[in-house]
């Protein structure tokens, strides 16, 4: 696996400052890509102006029976989303879990960052009251 000495930079969705320079505060390396994904992952379609394609069609689906079918749904629109809006991460694989005890599904998602060596691990949880 080749290694780009490229570091990935986003600013931090909190915008907290940076105490030295009195900016935004950065993410950078995976962290940025694992912010980004997130943020992805959250938007509806056509949330964003102008850019009618960014996002995904997720919160749709949480109010969908919780069941085989639904996960698998999930799955593939979170697969999409990453990769239409997401170029810096490669998905190695994704894994969707219903959780009917707390209404909500757990979705893993395991990726690759070119500036990492290591595979990056991504864990998160949908409901319908996101």
């Amino acid at each position: 696996m080749t290694i780009s000495t490229r570091t990935y930079h986003d600013f931090s969705f909190n915008f907290s400052y940076n105490p030295m320079s009195g900016d935004v505060a950065k993410r950078s390396g995976a962290a940025a890509v694992k912010s980004a994904m997130l943020s992805l992952m959250k938007t509806n379609y056509n949330e964003r102006l102008f850019q009618p394609d960014v996002g995904s069609g997720i919160n749709e689906l949480l109010f969908e029976p919780m069941n085989p079918i639904t996960e698998e749904l999930l799955k593939e629109e979170v697969e999409n989303c990453l990769k239409r809006s997401e170029p810096r991460a490669t998905i190695l694989g994704i894994t969707v879990e219903g959780q009917e005890d707390k209404n909500r599904y757990k979705v893993s998602i395991l990726f690759s960052v070119k500036t990492e060596t290591e595979p990056q691990k991504l864990e998160t949880y949908f409901s319908s009251s996101f």
